[in-house]
């Protein structure tokens, strides 16, 4: 008897170490929820400029781009820089979010998010837990 509860004990101790969400893991879904938010903006350049202008400040985009220019802006060469530098930005932003995801995500939601796609799948995610 004993033998047997010692057995259940060790799997359910060894399911729920492996069900235990790593900061690596954590790490990597900042990572690719980073690159989820860039590439939506840049698809949707409209949407982006109105992120962009919708609170005064130095966006580091030259006062010369308009709403209407911004795509033809992301396409050249300072574009493609300034578009690393809002990359930086975006994981800078989800770095946050690593240690609650240490603490409190399941391992269901750290799949379900590095299998993300689209903004909207990631929003998903966090309504299935």
């Amino acid at each position: 008897m004993r033998i047997a509860l010692v057995l259940v004990l060790a799997a359910a101790c060894a399911k729920s170490s492996s069900d235990k969400v790593t900061r690596e893991q954590c790490s990597r879904v900042a990572d690719h929820i980073a690159e989820i938010i860039v590439e939506h903006y840049a698809a949707h350049p409209d949407e982006f400029w109105d992120a962009l202008t919708a609170e005064p400040g130095d966006t580091g985009v030259p006062k010369t781009v308009t709403k209407e220019t911004f795509k033809v802006f992301l396409d050249s060469p300072e574009g493609k820089t300034w578009m690393m530098q809002r990359h930086g930005q975006a994981r800078t932003g989800t770095e946050n979010g690593i240690d609650p995801c240490v603490q409190h995500a399941t391992r269901k939601q750290v799949d379900c998010l590095l299998a993300a796609k689209t903004k909207d799948d990631v929003t998903a995610c966090d309504k299935a837990q």
